[in-house]
């Protein structure tokens, strides 16, 4: 019961975490937003592409995060082969699933939100905003 306790802990945590980068970054490329929106994009296309930037930033992290797990295991694997203890590497793939989904619904909705709340306001206006 108590790794489950950390275990939420962490996981809420990093849920927190992912949730405050997602809106730190869109509110760091409001002018970008209004530019593609001076340019003639609609305000679906710009949250299209938001929404999209943040799927790749999961699934980049989720590749960068399985490479460095898999690396981790196959040390651990090799370490008690020394040992002479062979075992086999068996993946949770349905929970690496679910939590890699997780990030990205809370990503993009992270993501889209600001967005389409700064999209409200007029782009010749943003446009102006000063970094």
């Amino acid at each position: 019961m108590g790794f489950f306790l950390v275990l939420g802990i962490a996981l809420l945590h990093t849920g927190i975490s992912l949730a405050n980068t997602m809106v730190m970054a869109t509110s760091d490329r409001v002018r970008e937003l209004a530019l593609l929106r001076l340019a003639g994009a609609t305000g679906m296309q710009v949250l299209g592409l938001v929404g999209a930037g943040a799927l790749l930033v999961v699934l980049v992290g989720g590749l960068l995060g399985a490479f460095v797990g898999g690396l981790n295991l196959v040390g651990m694997w090799s370490a008690l082969g020394v040992l002479s203890v062979w075992t086999s590497i068996e993946i949770p793939w349905a929970t690496l699933a679910a939590a890699l989904g997780a990030c990205a619904v809370l990503a993009v909705i992270s993501a889209v939100a600001p967005a389409a709340l700064y999209l409200r306001r007029s782009a010749v206006e943003l446009a102006g905003v000063r970094e």
